[in-house]
């Protein structure tokens, strides 16, 4: 290095060695309504949204909606293969839960993707979970420092359904 010129900086590259821990987030114009850590090193298939997702969701809907539950509530979900499935489909009509229409390649609809995701990806700079625990603890205090006028805002803002 010659004389006068600084070191170049260290970036920091993420350690691809560190297992990826994955999460199934769905979250409502009040906030999160649940957040579900997926099997570590599992692909997430149809069978895991019918067995332990959807029951799961539907149990906390109950809580923060015991009058009507489901009845014209509206849900939105990406076109990813474990989602659109046949099984997934029959169990969604069996509870009778309304999906909204999602175009295919369409990712930009998601408000995960478009919306939450980013925001989180700032949050979690710099921080780093040993435990699947300590990681889910995280999620929940993000998720429950977001004000719900911007998850509101988040569903009214994007589109009118």
């Amino acid at each position: 290095m010659g004389k006068g010129q600084q070191q170049p900086a260290i970036i920091p590259r993420p350690d691809f060695r560190k297992p990826k821990i994955m999460y199934t987030i769905i979250f409502s114009s009040h906030g999160i309504v649940l957040q579900l850590p997926c099997d570590s090193g599992k692909a997430v298939t149809a069978t895991f949204f019918t067995e332990q997702v959807f029951p799961n969701l539907l149990k906390n809907i109950e809580k923060y909606r015991p009058k009507t539950r489901t009845r014209e509530m509206k849900n939105l979900i990406d076109n990813a293969s474990s989602n659109t499935a046949k099984f997934t489909k029959n169990f969604l009509d069996v509870e009778g839960l309304e999906l909204l229409p999602h175009p295919p390649y369409s990712p930009d609809l998601a408000p995960c993707d478009f919306w939450l995701f980013p925001k989180f990806k700032i949050y979690l700079q710099g921080k780093d979970y040993n435990t699947l625990q300590a990681l889910g603890t995280g999620l929940y205090q993000y998720f429950k420092s977001i004000p719900e006028e911007d998850t509101e805002m988040c569903f009214t803002s994007g589109w009118k359904g």
